[in-house]
């Protein structure tokens, strides 16, 4: 089936976060076109919602187990998609990802140790540390001027501190929207093996990754490293259901499986949502669903390159970054000469327009916003339209 992402399908009056949340994340425009949330404004494939659809025909809504074929249907796309070899017991299911990352942390830590996180990186990340009373241990990412590499030097160091129990570890890495070479994921597990640090290791976009990279699962790289990885996986982005919930986690390691499904039942998060099991078996095992992912990595490099030739002709002294991976990409606007409190301005009043401010992802994310892309193209050109005006009115 060829599906149509040139379709603009209004949110409105759906309870859209992304939509209808602006009042209360943007008071000072809350008309901004929203360009930050990350989740995407495309429909998800159409066996998702069949699937969906014939479960709401049944008129009891109750409290929902995951399928006897979620397990074995996630190890298959793992196997199929990357090449890992799964097993279907070592998949534990909650609902949502970032949940489960603060579950991780306070299994497998104890009030005051350190978790290691490379900034920029997903705020949730230091929030799920500060909110579980461990403490923020930071490996910056550093900027070569084109792309973002990791400071392996300093890892080393940090991860051979004893306190530091735990990296938090992204990829592909967001927002900087970088997929690594198997060497350096390599360094990585090695520096984690060495010191015996828990790699917990977010993979949420792993499926959004663009023709000219291949993604490698760094739990795949060995049986050794298999053993100290938590991986979080997920059809929420890749698909566009987020709102629907569910989540897998695959941990070879019996011992942390079982502490980490001890924390889950404290704090009830293995109840899932009744339209979150249909839609997750029907995602990984309807051929359809591969072939709109297919289609919607084609139609997201597009959309890049769309952005990044208007950014050129129009606005030179901001930068899109190339990405290797997912539909949220990194504006480099420190060209302008602005803090990041009249950049804000600039995008939020000026322009009209909502991204992720950089700096909430911290480390050297200042001078930075984070624009998705995941939507009609007919919307990103409204948006840079304006940004355009704003951009001219300013005379950069």
């Amino acid at each position: 089936m060829k599906y149509d992402f040139d379709k603009v399908i209004d949110r409105t009056g759906t309870l859209s976060y992304k939509w209808e949340a602006r009042d209360i994340n943007f008071p000072e425009n809350p008309q901004a076109l929203p360009f930050w949330v990350a989740d995407m404004d495309f429909p998800c494939p159409r066996p998702i919602t069949e699937a969906i659809q014939k479960r709401a025909e049944h008129p009891i809504y109750g409290y929902t187990k995951t399928s006897d074929n979620s397990q074995k249907l996630i190890a298959a796309w793992e196997k199929r998609r990357n090449g890992w070899d799964v097993r279907p017991e070592w998949v534990s299911f909650t609902n949502g990802v970032v949940p489960a990352l603060s579950s991780m942390v306070a299994a497998f830590t104890e009030p005051g140790d350190g978790v290691i996180i490379q900034p920029p990186v997903y705020y949730p990340f230091a929030e799920s540390i500060v909110n579980n009373g461990r403490v923020v241990v930071n490996n910056n990412l550093i900027c070569d001027g084109a792309r973002w590499n990791i400071n392996f030097e300093e890892l080393e160091e940090l991860a051979a501190e004893p306190k530091n129990k735990v990296l938090l570890f992204c990829h592909p890495l967001n927002p900087v929207s970088r997929v690594l070479k198997k060497e350096e994921l390599l360094k990585v597990a090695e520096i984690c093996l060495r010191h015996k640090v828990i790699l917990v290791v977010d993979e949420i976009h792993s499926d959004l990754v663009y023709r000219h990279c291949k993604f490698q699962s760094i739990a795949a790289l060995g049986k050794d490293i298999e053993q100290i990885c938590v991986t979080a996986a997920a059809p929420s982005k890749t698909f566009n259901i987020a709102g629907l919930q569910m989540s897998a986690i695959i941990i070879p390691n019996q011992e942390l499986r079982e502490k980490f499904q001890k924390e889950i039942e404290k704090r009830v998060l293995y109840i899932m949502n009744v339209f979150g099991t249909v839609a997750f078996d029907a995602a990984y095992s309807d051929p359809e669903c591969e072939e709109y992912l297919e289609q919607l990595i084609d139609y997201l490099w597009d959309n890049y390159l769309f952005l990044d030739q208007y950014l050129k002709t129009y606005m030179p002294k901001i930068k899109c970054q190339r990405p290797d991976a997912t539909y949220l990409l990194w504006l480099d606007f420190r060209e302008l000469g602005l803090n990041d409190e009249e950049l804000e301005t600039f995008c939020l009043k000026e322009a009209g327009i909502a991204f992720d401010t950089g700096k909430w992802f911290g480390g050297d994310g200042s001078g930075f916003m984070r624009i998705n892309v995941g939507c009609p193209r007919s919307m990103l050109k409204e948006a840079l339209d304006l940004m355009r005006a704003a951009y001219q009115k300013r005379n950069f």
